[in-house]
């Protein structure tokens, strides 16, 4: 490579917020020298210089996998200029970004979008990555050798059909297969490696799947349980026939729900309050689901509910203000749902239901939309007004009641007609004189409220 140098380095004249600086690729023509930024960061006091490699220690996950990573995109680098100098082209910074932009592709979609993803691994979440890496492999076994010209409106109809027919793939989870390729998609357009983006005219729903949630009645029904003193009846029997009371880790349990209930905290959050999170009667922390490189803080002030269920008596910095350690969802679930039936609350939910709860209860009693928004930590409005759709499908419900108004009275009618007292759904409707019982114990099919019925 006459003339040329390619090398590596950690640029630490500049560090992020979280003390991370960026790699990149230093290339040197002629003396004169260009900088290729790469997606990776590192502390500095990570990165040995004089070898130009991350240390390999415990402290650093993923070093050596980084290394040569490292290493690849240096040698792609020089590669490219090796090739051009082969083809007798002139070797500068402009003819090495074109080939460097470009030659990631290779014509293969599955190629490209791995590379990009690689180069994103530190900028999202390990479960993003993880999601992102099933979405690709899922594209690699219905057709691994497409290429990213191949993809256009017929075939990204054909993939969808793919998932439908062949793996009986919900609404949602197509979805998910499908942004990702519009996100790497839209990536090579941006940056001119195709002509024309197919999602422009292609599109594909979400659907909103049903939120289950508490009425307000319920929770109050759950906060009395949690102050009662039946969580001292519950023991659990070995299989040696030794009893413990177990009682004690569902109260805890339903303590951290009903936390979330009134505040509208994730799991992942809840788990990370702690005491220094209390300031000037709010919870003040960096919400957890936050993209890596643009921290979100989260802002929710205590109301008389929240703060009679939390301990901040003689605390710590560090402590935590609940009872016991915050499990994760899978032992807390059919906790949830043991407490529920305990009280005798007929729904099936999960921990996440309970963010439903917040959400739902604070549009009931009269908080703004905007102000909901805000203290769930949601990015787009279009989120929290999913549950604003929820309260007016409520408020449909009981207006409908008024229809009883237009039903013609016993005098006169030909037919029995039973309406549930509770969601006012028709139940049974028959002539009379074909039933010769006096009564009749009935369930609505809509909400499985039992009631009894009074033949005419």
């Amino acid at each position: 490579m006459a003339n040329a140098t390619v090398s590596i380095f950690l640029d630490s004249s500049y560090t992020k917020k979280d003390g991370t600086s960026r790699f990149y690729i230093r290339v040197t023509l002629n003396r004169k020298t260009k900088k290729i930024p790469l997606n990776l960061f590192l502390r500095p006091e990570y990165y040995n210089s004089k070898t130009k490699k991350i240390k390999e220690i415990r402290e650093v996950p993923d070093a050596k996998k980084n290394n040569l990573y490292l290493k690849d995109k240096e040698s792609e680098i020089e590669q490219i200029i090796i090739e051009l100098e082969r083809k007798k082209q002139a070797v500068t910074f402009g003819n090495i970004m074109s080939i460097y932009s470009n030659c990631e592709v290779n014509g293969s979609f599955i190629e490209f979008a791995k590379n990009r993803l690689n180069e994103e691994r530190n900028r999202i979440k390990k479960s993003t990555h993880e999601g992102l890496e099933l979405d690709i492999l899922k594209v690699e076994r219905y057709q691994p050798n497409v290429t990213i010209y191949e993809i256009d409106e017929s075939w990204l109809e054909k993939y969808r059909n793919y998932l439908i027919e062949k793996l009986d793939n919900k609404a949602n989870t197509i979805y998910s297969n499908i942004s990702m390729i519009r996100k790497y998609i839209t990536y090579a357009h941006k940056k001119s490696i195709i002509d024309r983006n197919p999602f422009h005219n292609f599109s594909f729903l979400k659907e909103d799947g049903k939120k289950e949630h508490l009425t307000l009645e319920e929770l109050d029904m759950l906060h009395d349980y949690y102050n009662s003193e039946q969580f001292l009846k519950i023991y659990h029997k070995d299989k040696r026939g030794k009893t413990y009371l177990t009682g004690l880790k569902y109260q805890e349990t339903l303590q951290h729900i009903l936390i979330s209930c009134y505040s509208g905290l994730r799991l992942s959050d809840l788990k990370k309050l702690r005491f220094k999170h209390i300031e000037s009667n709010m919870i003040i922390m960096p919400m957890e689901k936050s993209r890596k490189d643009k921290e979100k803080m989260l802002r929710i002030p205590l109301t008389e509910r929240l703060l009679s269920i939390l301990d901040l008596k003689d605390k710590k910095p560090s402590d935590t203000i609940y009872q016991g350690f915050v499990r994760n969802s899978s032992d807390i679930n059919p906790m949830l749902r043991f407490i529920m039936k305990e009280v005798g609350i007929n729904k099936y939910l999960s921990f996440h239901s309970t963010r439903h709860t917040f959400a739902v209860s604070a549009l009931t009693l009269g908080m703004s939309l905007e102000t909901v928004s805000d203290i769930m930590g949601h990015n787009d409005l279009r989120t929290t007004q999913i549950y604003a759709k929820i309260i007016d499908d409520k408020r449909k419900d009981e207006m409908s009641k008024w229809n009883r108004l237009n039903r013609p009275s016993d005098g006169g009618t030909t037919h029995n007609l039973a309406i549930c007292p509770n969601c006012d759904n028709e139940v049974i409707n028959f002539e009379k004189g074909i039933i010769t019982l006096k009564k009749l114990s009935l369930q609505c099919q809509s909400c499985s409220t039992k009631f009894s019925y009074k033949v005419i």
